[in-house]
Formats: C-alpha cells, structure tokens, sequence
C-alpha cells in the first residue's frame, strides 16, 4: 500500500566513500524490488525533487535504504544527522517473483542495494549471491549478504573474491553443474545485459531491477523513460522490475 509521510532518521551509517545507510520508522510493508522516492522532511524546496531508491531491508517497521551519493541530494542526505525528518514516499514499483527452486542473485555496485531484501524474503530452496565492485577497497557490507546465502565474489582487479565479471562467474557456475532455476539482477545496463546473454544461453529465466532518474514515481512527470533494445518503458510505473527479454532487439 502506497503511502507518503513524514518521518525521523533513526539511523544514519557510512558504509563505503560514497555509500551510506539510512534507516527510518516506515510501516508499509513492501514487496522485494519495490522502491521509495525519498526526501527531506523539513519543508526545504532545493532540492526540489525527491529521489528514487531501492529497498534495502524492511524488517518490523523499520525501513532502511542503501545510497550512494551521485549529486547534490544525495550528498545532502548523507549529512543529515539522526532525528532529522525525511518524506518517504511508497513503496512503489512492482516486484522480484518468488520462486521456490534454485535463485542467484546478481549485482554490481550500488545495484546490489534490492538484493539483499530479496534474498532474505525468498522461498528458494537454494540460493545464492553473485556480487562484483570494482575492488576490495570499493566494497562494502560483505558481511551482510553473507549472512542471508552464499556468496560469490567477483572484482574488476582480483582483490576480492576472484577478477571476473559477475556474468562470467554465472557462466562458470552453470558450467560447473550450479544451473539456477531463476537470475534476479541489478547494477549497470551493461552488466544486466551480458547476464542476460549467458542466461539466454543456458536457458534460464532472468529478471532485472531497472534504475533511472524520476520525478514522481508514479508515471505522471515520464521523466523515467528508458529507451532499451526491447522497448521503451517507464520504469517507475512499468517497472522497476523487467523480463530479460528487454535487452533484446526487437525483431
């Protein structure tokens, strides 16, 4: 259920150089994948729009949300202090399907904000992460997605986990006998749709989370439009979750 109100930060944790944590009292339950348009509380207008983020967990009423500072508003959020009041609007969105067989979660960088809450809501009888940064150095809440399934690591340098790109580590573990029933994705476009490409070819149903800059979140402004391969789309009303197959030319 959709809802929009004022609430307080009650938790405010840097977690990497230009990714923080913000956790806050929100009831609404919201479905893996969903996201909120999240913005100051305090009647400010610059910024003047809110920002799309995705759901990091939700447990017990409490919210909370994994950012990485892009822009200015962000930049700003991340300098809130704890008690400081903050709109949230949501959640919006549709959602990751949940699939009782075996499910790899896949992202890179901020991308694998979702897949967290995801995993840790799933009914897979098997599951297991696939997550890539650029380094060690750049990596952040490791421990975490540990503690939900197993864990793959992949980096663009080989200082964590091993120096592969998170589609070549899925095509290595397909090779190696661990086939998913189901990929669930998120991170660059470029790097959905290599996954895309490699699920495509083992046969395996793939389903991508979506990022774009918006303006309301519910498909009034169309700031959100994307065009990919398969169609143009609005990824706040129409998304943010989408079928593989919408990285494929249409023919």
């Amino acid at each position: 259920m959709q809802r929009s109100i004022v609430t307080k930060i009650a938790d405010l944790m840097q977690v990497s150089n230009d990714a923080f944590l913000l956790a806050a009292p929100f009831e609404s339950e919201p479905l893996p994948g969903q996201f909120v348009m999240l913005s100051f509380g305090d009647g400010r207008t610059d910024p003047f729009l809110p920002r799309p983020i995705s759901i990091f967990d939700w447990e017990g009423g409490m919210l909370t949300l994994l950012i990485r500072v892009v822009g200015r508003g962000t930049l700003l959020m991340a300098h809130q202090a704890v008690g400081m009041p903050v709109r949230v609007t949501g959640p919006l969105g549709n959602s990751f399907p949940d699939e009782a067989g075996r499910v790899f979660f896949i992202g890179g960088g901020i991308g694998i904000a979702p897949l967290y809450y995801a995993a840790k809501r799933s009914h897979a009888k098997n599951k297991a992460f696939i997550l890539g940064f650029r380094s060690a150095e750049e990596s952040y809440l490791t421990d975490d997605y540990l503690k939900v399934a197993d864990t793959h690591f992949v980096s663009d340098d080989g200082s964590l986990g091993v120096k592969l790109f998170p589609h070549e580590k899925l095509d290595a573990l397909v090779k190696a006998g661990e086939k998913p029933d189901l990929v669930i994705a998120c991170g660059p476009e470029k790097m959905m749709a290599a996954v895309h490409e490699v699920a495509k070819k083992h046969g395996i149903r793939d389903i991508h989370s979506l990022e774009s800059r918006m303006g309301c979140g519910i498909g009034a402004c169309l700031g959100c439009r994307v065009q990919m391969p398969g169609a143009s789309v609005l990824v706040c009303k129409e998304g943010p979750v989408f079928d593989g197959s919408i990285f494929e030319e249409k023919k």
